[in-house]
């Protein structure tokens, strides 16, 4: 009797289990510019949630856009998850911008809170500094017009041309699978069109504006979603679904940070500066270490951002004529030609990043080029003086040294002199009694060869 008890038991909590695993709710946060690292997070969550059997994943969306390549590889998940894929625009403020507006045409479902917006969806140039743009008319974009393709010299050339119209496809490829509003779809890439979340539900390029979760969640119950492939699917949720964070990884959080470019751009300046004192002051270590630990810290961030190759050239050759102006007499030309090619070089180093937050900014590289030129400056002059000033230090720094014999020197034998603080054998040319006053005119070993003071005296640093 125990055992078709325990079988029943076992078959019950099966089921209970595989029940629990179809209404699973798994919440996505994708509130950083699309790069490798947010890829490989939303890629692998995505994943995760299906192998745990979500009936729903939630993805929620805060973004200025990013990477084309990062952007594609987050739409072929969402396309192919087994689980509908909600792009919730949230919190009030956020935005699905560039990138994230492509990200989020790809999902089953657009929602979006109060106070957001989508849109901005064109390509931009990857020049350091931004292009003058044409005047854009003021007026509302008009859906019974289409959207009007721009030319060639307005979009910055053919090549350009040819990814506008190739972006511009896609994103009508997604609204219609999606019967979504096509013509202001492509707009959002041909003429980089905003919408708030009133203007999106009305000219219907999204299907709902939710305060909360809980809004989404009663709208699926009440609508069902129609999928990429066509089908129409209800998502059975209960009526309080447990949602799951899926949170990036300490790995991921770790390489998210050094895919920052300002960050890995302030590594490299500061392994750059360590290893530069290092050599400068051999024996301080801790710069050094400081400094390597910061390089390869760079190094690490290389495969994450797009290295203007150029640009790191030009950084490196900016450090080469700070050195150089202590060299050789430039009259401060050199000097110039390092904080220009510095700062030409920090502008271009990132200037293939798709959106300002993946390029550096003016009011980031002014004040550190100029900040890192003064601290390079400094060192170069201190270590020109230094290396100027007379040696005070082993045979030279005893050269010309005054002192006083204390023990009298009757050549060919040695007496004793006291000079710069220390006791000496001393010999000399002719005898010298003790208490004359003495100079260094040579040195054989430990032995000083000294001759007399016409005017005697004492040693002015014994």
């Amino acid at each position: 009797m125990r055992k078709p008890f325990l079988g029943i038991c076992l078959v019950l909590a099966v089921l209970a289990g595989a029940s629990a695993r179809g209404q699973g709710v798994f919440r996505i946060q994708m509130d950083q510019p699309i790069q490798p690292i947010v890829q490989e997070y939303v890629v692998n969550a995505i994943r995760e949630a299906n192998h745990k059997g979500a009936s729903l994943i939630l993805l929620e969306i805060d973004t200025p856009g990013g990477y084309v390549s990062s952007v594609e590889q987050i739409q072929r998940a969402i396309l192919s998850s087994r689980a509908p894929v909600v792009a919730y625009v949230a919190p009030a403020g956020a935005r699905a911008a560039s990138g994230g507006a492509y990200v989020a045409m790809a999902c089953d479902l657009i929602a979006m809170a109060p106070g957001t917006n989508i849109g901005a969806a064109h390509p931009v140039s990857g020049v350091p500094l931004p292009l003058p743009t044409p005047p854009q008319s003021p007026a509302p974009p008009s859906p019974e017009k289409g959207p009007q393709p721009a030319s060639p010299s307005q979009e910055g050339g053919v090549e350009m041309q040819k990814v506008v119209n190739d972006l511009a496809a896609h994103m009508r490829s997604l609204a219609e699978n999606r019967h979504r509003n096509v013509a202001i779809a492509e707009q959002m890439v041909r003429e980089s069109i905003s919408l708030s979340e009133q203007e999106a539900l009305k000219d219907g390029l999204i299907e709902l504006i939710a305060q909360n979760e809980g809004d989404i969640f009663a709208y699926l119950r009440a609508h069902p979603i129609r999928r990429f492939n066509g089908e129409e699917q209800k998502v059975d949720l209960p009526p309080s679904p447990v949602v799951t964070p899926i949170d990036m990884t300490a790995r991921e959080r770790f390489l998210s940070a050094l895919a920052n470019p300002s960050l890995a751009y302030l590594l490299l300046l500061l392994g750059i500066l360590g290893l530069f004192v290092e050599f400068k002051s051999p024996g301080l270590i801790f710069p050094g270490v400081m400094g390597g630990i910061f390089i390869l810290l760079y190094v690490m961030s290389i495969p994450l951002l797009p290295i203007n190759v150029v640009g790191l050239l030009l950084i490196i050759l900016g450090l080469v004529f700070f050195i150089l102006e202590v060299k050789v007499v430039s009259y401060g030309i050199l000097a110039v030609g390092g904080v220009i090619s510095l700062f030409i070089g920090s502008l271009l180093l990132y200037s293939g990043g798709p959106i300002p937050e993946l390029r550096l900014s003016l009011t980031l590289v002014v004040p550190v080029v100029l900040a890192f030129s003064a601290i390079v400056v400094f060192l170069l002059v201190l270590a020109a003086r230094a290396f100027r000033n007379p040696v005070v230090t082993g045979e030279q720094g005893l050269m010309g040294r005054e002192g006083e014999v204390r023990e009298a020197i009757h050549p060919p034998e040695p007496g004793k002199v006291f000079v710069f603080g220390e006791y000496w054998n001393a010999v000399s040319d002719q005898p010298i009694e003790a208490g004359a006053a003495v100079k260094v005119v040579g040195r054989d070993g430990m032995t000083l060869r000294v001759a007399p003071l016409s005017g005697g005296g004492k040693d002015a640093a014994g």
